[in-house]
């Protein structure tokens, strides 16, 4: 009695020199199990799940933007830029870091013309949105944008968070250069604000109650009257306010742009 001659054994053909008898359920290619990705069909090989995730239809949210997966990591980095800009800033610029990043609207004489030059260091209108003064100022701040960006970053995805969060740096800068005449301006505050009336955009879009909003912008408003924190900069917050809401309202505009071809069987 004789038996069946046997083929060679399966290998994976991105690593030959490894037997894989697992095959993927997709191109049913031998696949090792370095190859071997979990999906909800079985077992997918690198090649095929590189394949579906780019045909794949992306994620959109109820607001009509792609969301982002994951954590929102645009966030993160934010706040780590403000906190490493606190603390590093002492240390490698001095102590008066604040005044070489800050914002100098108008004339200030004992500090000479170099530090209101803003139309050679137009770096200021930037870095004055990293500059926290103090303790509280970068704990108020980054507990808002946490609260903030946790919930708009994923829903925008991150390109838009971050178009929208320095949109509303520099518009923030450009109140304080419009309407405030001396003193050094900064914060984060300014972008938040932006953030915040966003935020009151998209709510009222959904035609849910801005309570949460209200009460976010109460905290930044009442804070200096409590005396956690002093010199606010009004001039700040309304440019930032502006920018932020005018930035998502062109948002909205593009999506409904985009649904309004869509309905009408022009998106390809």
């Amino acid at each position: 009695m004789s038996t069946p001659a046997q083929g060679p054994a399966p290998t994976c053909p991105r690593h030959p020199d490894r037997v894989a008898y697992v095959r993927c359920q997709r191109c049913e290619r031998p696949a090792c199990p370095e190859c071997q990705r979990p999906a909800a069909v079985g077992v997918l090989c690198v090649d095929c799940l590189k394949q579906a995730q780019a045909q794949a239809r992306p994620v959109r949210s109820r607001l009509g933007f792609t969301m982002s997966a994951g954590p929102p990591i645009a966030t993160y980095v934010l706040m780590a830029l403000n906190v490493g800009l606190f603390l590093l800033g002492p240390v490698l610029i001095g102590s008066a870091w604040e005044g070489y990043l800050g914002l100098w609207p108008g004339y200030t004489a004992e500090l000479g013309a170099t530090y209101i030059d803003v139309g050679n260091e137009w770096y200021r209108w930037i870095t004055s949105g990293f500059v926290q003064f103090n303790w509280i100022h970068l704990g108020f701040n980054m507990l808002a944008l946490f609260q903030l960006g946790s919930v708009l970053e994923p829903a925008m995805g991150r390109g838009r968070f971050i178009a929208l969060y320095m949109g509303s740096l520099i518009g923030s800068s450009a109140g304080v250069m419009l309407l405030a005449d001396s003193g050094v301006h900064g914060g984060a505050s300014g972008a938040i604000f932006g953030l915040i009336a966003a935020y009151g955009v998209i709510l009222k879009r959904l035609n849910l109650p801005v309570t949460q909003v209200v009460v976010i912008a109460a905290i930044f408003i009442g804070a200096p009257l409590l005396g956690f924190m002093s010199g606010v900069s009004w001039e700040g917050h309304l440019g930032g306010a502006v920018t932020g809401l005018v930035i998502m309202l062109l948002m909205f505009r593009s999506v409904d742009k985009r649904e309004a071809a869509q309905r009408a069987g022009h998106t390809p």
